[in-house]
């Protein structure tokens, strides 16, 4: 069966309204299945879930409704109670204990401070998860960005960011000073124009060209171009790249036993790690190199470029120019 758009339309609405499965059928003639598949694909709330929360936030109204305020002070104690005073800050503002503010809110059918505060949580929590998912986000298209850049992208404030940025995308935001402790570390910026040209000039020396003979073909005969970690990083891969610039790719013979790797090419590692990862411990990196044929291990990385912080901001600046030279 054809679906239309006015169809389609019309469930999206009756399933925002949490309509029942045996009504959005009979309105648009749709099966079970497709009107399933309509809720996934817009990402809409089950219907059940909608009336269960309009029952609870009608019995809460419901409740609020039914309070019956016999003195001035009792209504001040179910006011400041509803703005989240505690049993607390109400028996000492008004002098009784707090037995009696309880009996109070109860006697009136208000809602206890506990519920209160409970619900007050739950919506918190709620904004928390939300928040954290903008973050997460952004962060994910934005790797090795800063908490102010983060701030700027996506117009939640600083403090914000901070709270409420989930665990497993915290490793991909630098911390603040690694910038600035980094710069002279910052690889030259080269178009993909001009990273072509170089494979194509070292192509016109040895063909067909594998990225290792690309790197001494650089080194020998004094070419200025970026390393083939950086080529691979920007065309995805080696391959790819002498493709695109009409040179013939050669396979690259790694020794089985005896591994070197320059200092880009365990940067590269380690940010192809993050990316994955929910991640960026040490202990974490190890167990995945051991999975990963030709990835460097985590004391071979350290023993070279330093302490592992220094590794991961290295990492982060790696995957930051992803975006920032785009």
């Amino acid at each position: 069966m054809k679906v239309t758009q006015p169809q389609i339309d019309q469930a999206v609405s009756l399933l925002k309204q949490a309509a029942t499965l045996e009504e959005i059928k009979r309105q648009t003639g749709l099966t079970p299945v497709v009107i399933a598949f309509i809720q996934e694909t817009h990402g809409l709330e089950k219907p059940w879930i909608i009336r269960k929360r309009l029952r609870e936030e009608a019995a809460v109204t419901n409740k609020i409704k039914r309070v019956s305020v016999n003195t001035e002070r009792d209504r001040a104690i179910i006011e400041l109670a509803q703005s989240g005073f505690t049993l607390r800050q109400l028996s000492e503002k008004f002098g009784v204990s707090s037995e009696r503010i309880r009996k109070i809110l109860k006697q009136t059918s208000a809602l206890s401070t506990r519920e209160i505060r409970k619900q007050k949580n739950a919506r918190l929590e709620e904004l928390k998860t939300k928040t954290g998912q903008i973050l997460s986000g952004w962060v994910k298209s934005h790797m090795g960005c800063t908490i102010v850049e983060l701030s700027l992208g996506t117009e939640i404030a600083k403090s914000q960011c901070s709270s409420c940025l989930p665990k497993n995308v915290n490793h991909l935001v630098l911390k603040p000073g690694d910038l600035v402790k980094s710069n002279s570390g910052i690889v030259q910026k080269w178009t993909d124009n001009q990273i072509l040209e170089c494979i194509r000039n070292a192509g016109s020396i040895s063909s067909p060209l594998s990225y290792k003979t690309y790197e001494k073909i650089i080194k020998s005969h004094g070419l200025d171009g970026p390393s083939a970690i950086r080529i691979h990083q920007r065309f995805k891969s080696w391959n790819s790249a002498c493709e695109t610039a009409g040179v013939t790719p050669g396979k690259t013979v790694r020794d089985k036993y005896l591994r070197n790797w320059g200092d880009e090419e365990m940067i590269f590692w380690l940010a192809t790690f993050m990316r994955q990862a929910d991640t960026a411990a040490y202990d974490a990196y190890n167990q995945w190199s051991r999975e990963n044929a030709g990835a460097p291990g985590a004391q071979t990385i350290r023993n070279t470029l330093g302490p592992w912080s220094k590794c991961r901001e290295l990492a982060l600046l790696s995957l930051r120019k992803e975006w920032t030279e785009s």
